[in-house]
């Protein structure tokens, strides 16, 4: 008998495309609903069409033989394609015509499971457990039935397939689930107790037993019940995440990292394990340590783009920024348009000082970026810097500040600190004056904008409106320390009133005595008035306090070559020089220097 080759998907189309040249309704004008009741229908006559065919092979074996090959091709590849439905079609019908068949009753079962027709399903897994006593055909029959909450079958099952293979772990945890979910807690123990003496090196029983402790928040127990899982099996990763969590639970971090740490030696690319250690050594800011194991994970997780962008994060703390900036290039490339990662790249080239490299990755932030604003800020300032370098980028520089001061009106004290900030560095302190003076009447024009710009009225020796400027601090706050100190050391530096600039000075040294900037107008005082021994105690005071303040630097080296003691005298030069930002401090530090270095015999003049 000659029978024809079949496949279920085409039949479907041809008896769909049937209907709709009938009805004169094309597929664009039916719902989704429609069309999976006009593909049901069109299932149900292909079978329909497919019983007929295969009564008619039953009459010749090589007829069997042929039309079973074929349907058995079409399954398999139904269901390799996900295609589960028409699988299960193929394979009842496949199934009638080898009823002995047991790869084939497998695949009719699983397909009907994955259909969800479990009763379906458990009427073929019996039949074919019944007949062979299969423990994995007997695991997803018990599975089936507990899915049909037929729990006494599932049960029943389960103790069978132990009885034949007291170490079958799968029945074995199964089984102990299917007690704790019915709150039969003391018999999930027992039974889970007798299989890890059964099987004492598998670890996974002690590990549920640790989960029924913790069901029942018996945390004690369930960490001893992990320790020993993990001491029978210590490979498992379950375990060793379990007990790693609740130690994290509990604040003991350094156990649990040193857990983790532990079982990564055995078992490098636990990638469960992996995500733990570098979760808790990130969120704890051990960013040295996390970095090898985020490598590793990142190597295991190409995909993973969060943990890519951690990965640069952390080389850029660690000062690795070729490493970093591989890494968010390589990001940017899959998704160009990401602001972060501009962002991201714009800072780590401002770190290392690549300014204009840093300049066209901020520049390419857009408008509705809620880093837009920054990213204006941080390009300001780095073309101040620019520009305090190279003259040719002052017109650039002045430019851009301004017309971002007209746009983001929030931030104009902002970008007008930074204007101030070039022209007090180039030494034109009228033109930084008036930057600042334009936005004194801002609301985000604060106490230390203030300071700033009586800083530059003195440096103009505009000193009523420096002290006006202070006064008006101190009407507001009578005890701000840095305000008193403002006054006194103003007057010391003007050398007048030198009674009030002590008085001034000694009020803000009782609101705060252990400030160092107060400490160095104390001790800049006793210099004007010709106590050295008391000049340097205070000025080695605020030394401590302030090690890095370029004022106090040149006030001791000031102080140690009026002593003649001029090594020490350009070791302080030195050091303000190494800290000194602005150009004319500099400037006027580097000519302190010279004029020291004639002074120095030539074996301390080497560098």
């Amino acid at each position: 008998m000659k029978i024809q080759s079949l496949f279920i998907p085409i039949l479907l189309l041809a008896t769909v495309s049937c209907a709709h040249q009938n009805s004169k309704i094309s597929m664009k004008d039916l719902s989704p609903e429609q069309i999976e009741e006009l593909n049901r229908g069109a299932l149900a006559l292909a079978s329909d069409r497919l019983g007929q065919m295969v009564q008619q092979a039953k009459t010749s074996e090589s007829s069997v033989k042929f039309l079973s090959g074929d349907l058995f091709l079409k399954a398999n590849m139904s269901l390799l394609e996900g295609d589960y439905l028409t699988a299960s079609v193929l394979l009842k019908h496949l199934n009638e015509l080898v009823p002995d068949d047991e790869i084939v009753q497998k695949k009719y079962a699983i397909s009907l499971i994955r259909m969800n027709d479990l009763e379906g399903a458990s009427v073929v897994l019996e039949k074919l457990y019944k007949n062979g006593k299969d423990s994995k055909v007997a695991l997803i029959l018990a599975g089936v039935y507990s899915g049909l909450e037929q729990d006494d079958k599932a049960r029943k099952t389960y103790h069978a397939i132990l009885a034949q293979d007291p170490k079958n772990e799968d029945a074995c945890v199964f089984l102990g689930k299917s007690y704790a979910v019915s709150k039969e807690t003391s018999k999930a123990m027992t039974l889970l107790a007798n299989c890890a003496k059964n099987d004492p090196k598998n670890g996974m029983y002690d590990y549920y037993i640790g989960k029924i402790h913790i069901d029942q928040g018996q945390i004690a127990k369930a960490m001893a019940s992990f320790q020993k899982s993990y001491s029978s099996q210590p490979g498992l990763t379950q375990a060793v995440n379990a007990l790693g969590i609740l130690l994290e639970e509990r604040e003991q971090v350094k156990e649990a990292v040193a857990l983790y740490k532990k079982h990564l030696v055995t078992q490098p690319e636990d990638k469960t394990v992996l995500n733990r250690i570098v979760q808790i050594l990130f969120q704890n800011e051990m960013f040295q340590e996390v970095i090898p194991y985020a490598e590793t994970l990142s190597d295991l997780e190409p995909e993973n783009l969060n943990l890519k962008v951690k990965l640069g994060i952390l080389y850029t703390d660690a000062k690795k920024y070729n490493e970093a900036i591989v890494v968010f290039k390589e990001l940017l490339g899959l998704a160009p348009e990401s602001d972060k990662i501009l962002y991201y790249l714009g800072a780590i080239h401002q770190e290392t000082n690549q300014f204009e490299r840093s300049i066209e990755y901020f520049n390419q932030i857009p408008t509705s970026s809620g880093l837009y604003s920054d990213s204006s800020v941080q390009m300001a300032s780095m073309l101040s810097s620019l520009a305090i370098q190279n003259p040719e980028f002052k017109s650039k520089f002045l430019t851009f500040v301004n017309g971002k001061a007209e746009e983001l009106k929030d931030l104009r004290v902002e970008f007008s600190v930074i204007k101030s900030g070039y022209f007090e560095s180039v030494g034109e302190y009228k033109d930084a004056m008036e930057a600042m003076m334009v936005v004194q009447d801002e609301k985000s024009f604060s106490t230390q904008h203030k300071y700033y710009l009586a800083n530059l009225y003195e440096k103009e020796k505009r000193f009523n409106e420096s002290t006006e400027l202070i006064m008006g601090i101190l009407e507001k706050e009578p005890k701000n320390a840095h305000a008193w100190n403002f006054l006194g050391y103003s007057m010391l530096m003007r050398g007048s009133e030198m009674d009030k600039a002590f008085e001034y000075i000694q009020t803000a040294l009782k609101i705060n005595p252990d400030d160092g900037y107060i400490r160095d107008s104390l001790g800049w005082y006793y210099y004007k008035k010709g106590d050295v021994k008391k000049a340097l105690e205070e000025l080695h005071l605020a030394y401590k306090k302030v090690p890095d303040d370029v004022e106090i630097l040149k006030h001791l080296a000031t102080v140690y070559k009026d002593l003649k003691e001029f090594g020490k005298a350009k070791t302080y030069f030195e050091s303000a020089l190494k800290n000194a930002k602005v150009h004319a401090d500099k400037k006027d530090i580097t000519l302190s220097l010279e004029s020291l270095s004639e002074r120095l015999p030539a074996s301390k003049n080497v560098d």
